[in-house]
């Protein structure tokens, strides 16, 4: 006979009647014994007993806690009367995109609920009611291979095709004969899988040899390091297959994938240590040869605002930052000042300064190769007593150029080796007033009076973000935070004079322990923090009935994790090893008040704070072809438009002119370069009243007599540009824009004679960064124009900035009736505007030219709008 389904839990009919009734319910006490009367109202003698209205207060108050501890539950009850789902009471940053179906991916206790709420009914005669189970909650026979399975199923297909190669029809890959008839599927894979890993294992032990032409036989420091690093990749001193995974002097990679079954997934695009985390969570993106979180699922920018500056702080994964490492003996001084020329190129000589030389504090800022900024990035000299340390932080987009160019500094020299650690240390980055709460919940030193950490927990009670100074570094090791079943709160401090004391030991140096930076930033020390890492299996082993709620037990075989906290000017970013990324980042994200972010996120915050992201460094090359590719898709998803629902930014009218004279897709700085030069080239007594007929030089060149030349010429130049692209020939030998930091001089354009208006033939533009604040209602957008005031009209914009212009009403008046200046007015491009919470208005980031004269006002318009905004402006002080 075929098994009866299981009962359901309730088989009432008027079970949910009932519960509907009973969470609508609140309990009171009709007969209050609290209120007593006299059983004799009229009597000659008063007494206590007879006295009328008497009030007796024990009862009173065990009825109003009865009654209150009712109308808690009443609340509770009615808030979950109306659940249909097993599971609904998951913070919204921590619930993934879509829930699980199926039913063995509920706990039993909680199946009959779960098949009550998924299965449409038990008298249905279809028995697959539920994802692959049926009413039993017994797994069904699927009739299609789909997802998983059928990935599953083209993995085998292609290891037997691997077997074929290597003819195992009757042979193994070293020979041995054997009868592959009688052997199955799931034999044959584990043959193929352990042949395969046996290879692997012989191949990472020879190893590749390296391109030099020292001997192994020589002592140097570079030959140490590769033989270490050899080591590393196979050796495994844990049950999680954690390693080291360095390369000197060359290229890093991955050597070993976990699993068969991701062998694939990263050819080209690696993983993040938190990937898998992050992939169910966040929208991920592929950007520079990493899979990196785009955003999270839900909306989340009124929250991402609030989280930065007035409650809770924000997460990132930044170990997609390169680390490279470079090192040399302390005795050997050649060595020591070729690298230290390194690091005064690296910075422009800006951080040779003592706090940075000491090794104290770390530098921020643009990382410069041949004297030119390529990204942002930080640097740390470490100078111990055995070797000196480097260590170079910068941003994925330049990897191979950063990493090339210094490989042609060191190569020379047998005496400085270099790490590249890109998959060896990773990092979090944790901004927000609650940063440091949220980290000290998570961070235990295993000595408890060890100094740095002492002086570390002093600031975790800090909200000012401002009050520890930008480049501060502590450093210590801490415990696995895996051993704690949740965060702890830490303690305040109530001595006022701890933190000015800190502050104090802060800048001497006292929190950077250089021994754990020398276990953090050395092959061998990483080695060792990875010895006897357990895994979840083994530290629930550990977790006993009577230590529910407790830490798990500190033994002398559990590993220390080396880890350095630098305050920069975006937050705090911890370095720590590789594989111990995860183990943190899982404890740190159930910390209150603490959400995801990704690279969305990242530009909003900085945007907020008036500070350049990376979508806002047209000044560097990864930048402008990053704004060039944006440019190239807007138009591309333009051009599929029907004409009928495409903006005619040809046909726009902008008053003195028509039609936009910079391309309407982006930050054109190419056009925006030739127009500037051109207008340059304008004579002063030109007559630009109306438009005259072109004429050309001999070569063919257009003439400049008035504007209208200049903005013909832009044409020019971009017909030109094309031609170059289509013949394969490189367009931009250089920027069309460099970056002029002196913000208190005044530049001026070169000579119209010392230049000719040719593809090939202009100089760089220099430009200045600026942040600018709407001064009335409107909101500004992404690639907006700004403009210069023209003098005919100063008077009156200022007046609408100022808000001294009113209408009959006594209402600030619109910009409408001024209309648009001309383009030759124009001076900059708005790089990233829009609505600014912080300071309820639109702002925005943009470039000006750096020959322009401004006043306390300019203009910004949008791309096909024909309203001007009147702003306030200030340039950015750049690093």
């Amino acid at each position: 006979m075929p098994r009866k389904p299981p009962k359901l839990q309730h088989n009432r009919v008027n079970h949910k009647r009932e519960k509907m009734f009973n969470s609508r319910i609140i309990r009171t006490e009709l007969n209050d014994r609290s209120f007593t009367n006299p059983t004799i109202a009229n009597t000659s003698v008063i007494t206590f007993n007879s006295m009328g209205n008497k009030l007796d207060a024990p009862s009173f108050l065990k009825s109003r806690e009865f009654e209150i501890k009712s109308l808690e539950k009443s609340q509770l009850k009615s808030k979950y009367s109306s659940s249909t789902r097993v599971f609904q009471s998951l913070p919204r940053e921590l619930r993934r995109r879509t829930a699980s179906h199926n039913v063995r991916r509920v706990p039993k206790r909680m199946r009959p609920r779960a098949l009550k709420e998924m299965g449409l009914s038990l008298n249905t005669k279809d028995k697959k009611e539920t994802k692959g189970v049926s009413k039993s909650g017994k797994p069904l026979k699927k009739v299609h291979s789909r997802g998983r399975e059928l990935y599953r199923l083209r993995r085998k297909s292609q290891l037997l095709k691997y077997a074929g190669k290597h003819k195992l029809s009757g042979h193994l890959i070293d020979g041995s004969p054997i009868d592959i008839k009688k052997l199955d599927l799931r034999n044959r894979l584990k043959m193929i899988r352990a042949q395969i890993e046996k290879i692997e294992s012989d191949r990472m032990k020879v190893g590749k040899k390296p391109n030099t032409d020292v001997s192994d036989d020589a002592n140097t420091l570079l030959v140490k390091d590769r033989r270490v690093a050899k080591q590393a990749v196979i050796t495994i001193n844990n049950l999680t297959g954690a390693y080291d995974n360095t390369s000197v002097n060359e290229s890093s990679g991955i050597h070993r994938i976990s699993s068969l079954k991701y062998a694939t997934r990263q050819t080209k695009f690696k993983w993040l240590p938190t990937h898998v985390w992050h992939a169910k969570r966040a929208k991920m993106v592929k950007r520079w040869g990493w899979n990196l979180v785009n955003q999270p699922t839900m909306k989340c920018f009124r929250k991402t605002s609030r989280s930065w500056r007035v409650k809770g702080c924000i997460a990132w994964d930044t170990s997609y930052f390169n680390t490279i490492i470079l090192n040399c003996a302390s005795s050997d001084l050649h060595a020591f000042e070729i690298l230290k020329d390194i690091y005064s190129h690296l910075s422009c000589g800006k951080a040779l300064k003592t706090n940075y030389i000491s090794g104290y504090k770390a530098w921020e800022g643009f990382i410069h190769i041949n004297e030119e900024p390529v990204c942002v990035g930080s640097l740390l000299w470490i100078r111990g007593e055995l070797s000196v340390r480097l260590v170079v932080r910068f941003h994925p987009s330049v990897y191979e150029l950063v990493l090339n160019s210094l490989l042609e500094e060191v190569r020379p020299y047998d005496a400085i080796s270099l790490h590249d650690c890109r998959y060896s240390i990773g990092s979090i980055t944790v901004a927000g007033p609650k940063a440091l709460y949220a980290l000290q919940a998570i961070i235990h030193c295993p000595v408890k009076k060890c100094p740095q950490y002492q002086l570390w927990k002093v600031f975790s009670q800090m909200n000012d973000v401002n009050t520890i100074p930008s480049g501060s570094c502590f450093s210590f090791e801490i415990d696995d935070p895996r051993l704690w079943n949740q965060h702890v709160t830490p303690h305040a401090f109530k001595e006022a004079n701890v933190v000015l004391e800190s502050l104090c030991d802060l800048q001497t140096g006292n929190a950077v322990n250089k021994d754990v930076l020398d276990k953090l930033f050395s092959i061998e020390g990483r080695i060792n923090c990875y010895k006897n890492q357990q895994s979840l299996k083994q530290l629930g082993k550990r977790r006993t009935p009577e230590r529910s709620g407790k830490p798990i037990p500190r033994t002398d075989a559990d590993p220390t994790i080396p880890i350095c906290i630098i305050k920069h000017s975006n937050g705090y970013n911890i370095l720590l090893p590789w594989f111990w990324v995860m183990p943190v980042w899982y404890q740190l994200v159930h910390v209150p008040h603490l959400m995801i972010g990704g690279m969305k996120q990242m530009n909003q915050f900085a945007y907020e704070k008036s500070q350049l992201s990376f979508e806002d460094l047209i000044f560097t090359r990864q930048g402008f072809i990053n704004g060039r590719i944006k440019m190239e898709q807007c138009s591309h998803e333009w051009n599929r438009k029907p004409k009928s629902k495409r903006v005619q930014y040809d046909a726009l009218n902008l008053g003195s002119e028509t039609g936009e004279k910079l391309s309407p897709f982006g930050c054109d700085w190419r056009s925006f370069q030739v127009l500037r030069y051109a207008l340059n080239k304008v004579p002063k007594d030109a007559d630009n009243s109306q438009v005259f007929p072109s004429e050309f030089d001999e070569m063919l060149n257009r003439v400049i007599k008035n504007k209208f030349d200049a903005f013909e010429i832009v044409k020019d130049i971009k017909k030109s540009d094309k031609g170059l692209s289509l013949l394969g020939r490189s367009v931009f030998e250089k920027l069309p824009v460099r970056l002029d930091r002196e913000n208190e001089t005044v530049v001026e354009l070169a000579k119209a004679e010392s230049y000719e208006i040719t593809s090939k033939g202009l100089p760089q533009l220099q430009v200045r960064a600026i942040a600018f604040e709407c001064c009335s209602r409107g909101h500004i957008t992404d690639n907006a124009r700004i403009y210069q005031i023209p003098e005919s009209q100063k008077s009156y914009w200022i007046s609408f900035g100022r808000k001294v212009c009113k209408d009959v009403r006594g209402r600030n008046m619109s910009t409408n009736q001024l209309g648009v200046p001309g383009s030759e007015f124009i001076v900059g491009l708005s790089t990233s505007a829009t609505i600014n919470l912080v300071r309820g208005c639109s702002t925005g980031v943009g470039f000006i030219d750096a020959s322009s004269r401004l006043c306390e006002y300019l203009l910004v318009r949008n791309v096909g709008s024909d309203i001007c905004q009147v702003c306030t402006w200030h340039y950015i002080v750049l690093r």
